[in-house]
């Protein structure tokens, strides 16, 4: 005659990825701007926010966000992740509950990289990995130098192991050609001179090292002003093309042409060229502003070089009175940039008055999750397939199953390209009534023997992390259990080149059922 009852929370959650939409305008001074859209997406998953600056857009919120919510963890995306946070504030007016979250960021990144460092000081790319990788440590060890510089603790051990490491492998170094091994080596002895300890020998060697690319000799001037040889530096730069340009080599390092250009920016910040500064700082906005999609370094580096010239050179505050579906709000600030969450409806209509005598960008990011069954299906570059099998390898209809059964996802990858083709990320997403069947730490070992660099299982998706070769078609195996009763919605699998916009895989999915075992 008793009864007890409690709560629990349960997150419901759609598969499908966030989808962002924006529109700007240039106001000018004393003039107003008018944006008007629809919400879209799902109930619940409805955001906007505005974005006002002196300097052109940067589409700040809309980069931001897309580091923060990054699906996948190496440790070149941890760093990117936090790195442009470190600066938000000083560039952007941004209320406290945000700077609050920045805090919680950053220190929870440097956690997450201590735990990526091997016994000889450098950075894996993947946890448990033995190997560092080469750029990778240099990028964890930049932003560790900036972190501390901001009042960050790092902890014990971190950066002496980091710095014993660079140094004896900058002393070390040969060129290799073929690897073109100059550019890390650049960024290597410019991290050493950031953290104030630079190996004048090591970059005097690189200096003369017949053969070295462009993108290295600015790297090296970078360091070379760091270390207080200015004059050194100045001459690199006038042997130095400013713009960059397209290498295919730009995947080894995770760059691109704007990622090296963010790299420039900076180092003609350091040599003192103002001028030519800011044509390099006005093309990266323009391409942060766009909608072209940028690789984590890119976006963080893009980000990181606009922040640092903004602090050098951006004048001028932001005085603008908004109107939001009829609620007045005011921003003044003396920061280049300002952005606000704002209220949506269905219907939505933003009013901006420019309050002050320069022009003023703004801009309105809105954002929602397409309901279940509306992704957008893509193949480009490479072709991905996915069933479902016994173990016998008899194929499984898995709209309906019988509560108990076991089964496999054979999830085939190929490659379209007559080029190799790295950083492959590989996401299978389970519906709630199934269960991922992990054999890694059991008696049988790994189920289906998959060969990957990393694989990351957790309790409703598998994550895959390879390369793969000119044509080549790779195929991986995940164990399944039919566990629970019910309808549940099977999302479709998602491949993707981390690196590289020109691979891209996204399937559709369906509905499936769990039919209850008699």
């Amino acid at each position: 005659k008793h009864k007890a009852s409690y709560d629990v929370e349960i997150d419901v959650l759609n598969p499908n990825p966030l989808t962002r939409r924006y529109k700007e305008v240039l106001i000018r001074p004393g003039a107003s701007g008018t944006f008007s859209w629809d919400s879209f997406g799902v109930t619940g998953s409805n955001r906007a926010q505005v974005e006002v600056s002196t300097f052109p857009a940067i589409n700040l919120a809309g980069r931001m966000d897309y580091l923060i919510h990054y699906p996948h963890g190496c440790v070149e995306q941890i760093t990117s992740g936090v790195f442009p946070q470190l600066y938000l504030a000083d560039i952007a007016d941004i209320d406290q509950a945000r700077k609050s979250s920045i805090q919680r960021n950053v220190s929870a990144g440097i956690q997450k990289l201590a735990g990526y460092q091997n016994t000889a000081g450098g950075f894996s790319y993947w946890p448990g990995q033995s190997n560092p990788d080469d750029w990778s440590t240099s990028y964890a060890g930049h932003f560790l130098i900036e972190a501390e510089k901001k009042g960050y603790a790092l902890p014990a051990n971190l950066k002496s192991s980091w710095l014993g490491y660079q140094a004896r492998t900058a002393r070390e170094w040969r060129y290799n050609p073929q690897y073109r091994n100059d550019f890390a080596q650049a960024y290597r002895l410019y991290t050493l001179a950031l953290a104030g300890k630079a190996d004048l020998s090591s970059m005097n060697r690189l200096r003369e090292t017949v053969g070295i690319s462009n993108e290295t000799r600015l790297r090296l001037a970078a360091a070379y002003a760091l270390a207080g040889q200015k004059s050194a530096g100045l001459r690199l730069l006038n042997t130095s093309k400013i713009e960059p340009a397209p290498d295919k080599n730009d995947w080894y390092y995770y760059g691109s042409p704007e990622r090296n250009r963010a790299m420039t920016a900076e180092t003609l910040l350091l040599l003192g060229r103002e001028k030519e500064a800011f044509a390099a700082a006005r093309k990266i906005a323009e391409s942060l502003s766009s909608g072209v999609w940028m690789s984590t370094q890119t976006t963080a580096m893009s980000l990181f070089a606009v922040s640092k010239y903004a602090r050098m050179y951006a004048s001028g505050g932001v005085d603008a009175t908004l109107a939001v579906n009829g609620a007045a709000m005011d921003i003044k600030s003396a920061k280049s940039f300002a952005n606000r969450d704002i209220a949506v409806k269905t219907k939505n209509q933003l009013n901006v008055k420019n309050n002050q005598t320069v022009p003023l960008y703004a801009r309105v990011m809105y954002s929602g999750v397409l309901p279940v069954g509306r992704e957008q299906v893509e193949q480009r570059g490479v072709l991905t397939t996915v069933s479902y099998r016994d173990r016998q390898g008899q194929p499984v209809n898995v709209q309906s199953l019988r509560q108990g059964t076991e089964f496999v996802a054979h999830i085939t990858v190929t490659s379209q390209s007559a080029e190799a083709v790295k950083n492959m990320a590989l996401t299978h997403i389970i519906p709630s009534g199934w269960e991922i069947i992990n054999t890694r730490y059991t008696d049988y070992g790994g189920f289906g023997q998959n060969k990957a660099d990393y694989i990351d299982i957790r309790d409703d998706r598998t994550h895959f992390y390879f390369d793969l070769a000119a044509r080549e078609t790779k195929t991986f195996k995940v164990l399944l259990n039919a566990s629970y009763p019910g309808d549940y919605y099977l999302a479709g699998v998602q491949c993707e080149a981390m690196y590289d916009n020109n691979f891209l895989s996204r399937t559709r999915g369906e509905w499936v059922k769990v039919e209850k075992s008699q």
